[in-house]
C-alpha cells in the first residue's frame, strides 16, 4: 500500500513542489495544510501514516501542532521539515513527539528516505543534526525520550503567546481560540506572571528566543 502524507508548511510553492515530487515517488499526498491548526484538523480527518511538518508557521507553530496530532492520532508519525538547524528547537520538536527532523536545505531523495524510514517505525534525523547526538564513538549522547518538554508555561498559554508574539489583537485571539476576550486577557496575564515579562515586546522577544515564533 502506498504511505498517505500530509503536507503542512505555510509557502504554497514548497506545499505543491513537495505533492509532486512524492506523487511522483508513488507516495499519497491526501492533503496539504498551511499552518499548525489545519495540520491538525486534516491529520485527525483522514489518520495519515506521516505529517510532513513544518516548524515556522503562524497560527500555530510545528512544535504544538505535533503535539496535538501525536494526543490525537497516535498511530500518525511526524517529520520535521524545516530550516532551523538549532538543538534548542530540535529537542522540542522531539518532546512534542516527532519522529524525524530533516532540513529542507536537504536533498529531496533525503526525504524520500526519511518517509521510508519512519513509516517503518524507525527515527531519522538528518546527519549534519544526528552529529549533534552522538559522541566520537557513534553512541547517542541521550535519548530522545529524554528531551526535556515545555514546562514554563501550559499548552493553551503558549497558543496565546504566539498569537500575541504574531501582533494578533485580543479580540482576534479569542476568535480563533473560540473563547472570550476575558479568557484570553487572563491567558495573558498568567502568562506575564509565570515569565516575568510585563511587555508585549518583552513576550516577543521570548517567543523568538524559545522557538515559539520565528523570524524568517
Amino acid at each position: 500500500m502506498k504511505i498517505r502524507v500530509i503536507i503542512a508548511d505555510d509557502h504554497a510553492i514548497i506545499r505543491e513542489g513537495l505533492k509532486n515530487l512524492l506523487e511522483k515517488k508513488g507516495v499519497n499526498v491526501i492533503d496539504i495544510a498551511k499552518n499548525g491548526r489545519e495540520a491538525i484538523s486534516l491529520a485527525i480527518a483522514h489518520q495519515p501514516d506521516i505529517v510532513m511538518m513544518d516548524i515556522s508557521m503562524p497560527d500555530l507553530n510545528g512544535v504544538e501542532a505535533t503535539a496535538a496530532i501525536r494526543r490525537a492520532v497516535p498511530n500518525t508519525k511526524i517529520i520535521a521539515l524545516s530550516m532551523h538547524s538549532s538543538k534548542k528547537i530540535i529537542d522540542k520538536m522531539f518532546a512534542s513527539g516527532a519522529s524525524g527532523y530533516v532540513l529542507k536545505e536537504s536533498a529531496f531523495d533525503e526525504l524520500y528516505d526519511a518517509i521510508q524510514e519512519v513509516n517503518k517505525g524507525n527515527v531519522y534525523l538528518t546527519p549534519s543534526i544526528a552529529r549533534m547526538y552522538v559522541d566520537s564513538q557513534g553512541n547517542m549522547v541521550k535519548d530522545i525520550e529524554d528531551m526535556p518538554k515545555f514546562k514554563e508555561i501550559s499548552k493553551k498559554e503558549r497558543e496565546v503567546l504566539q498569537l500575541v508574539a504574531e501582533g494578533e489583537k485580543t479580540r482576534n485571539i479569542a476568535e480563533k481560540l473560540n473563547v472570550s476576550i476575558k479568557t484570553i486577557e487572563t491567558h495573558r496575564t498568567n502568562i506575564m506572571k509565570k515569565l516575568g515579562i510585563f511587555t508585549i515586546a518583552g513576550l516577543t522577544k521570548f517567543a523568538i528566543k524559545e522557538g515559539i515564533v520565528f523570524l524568517e
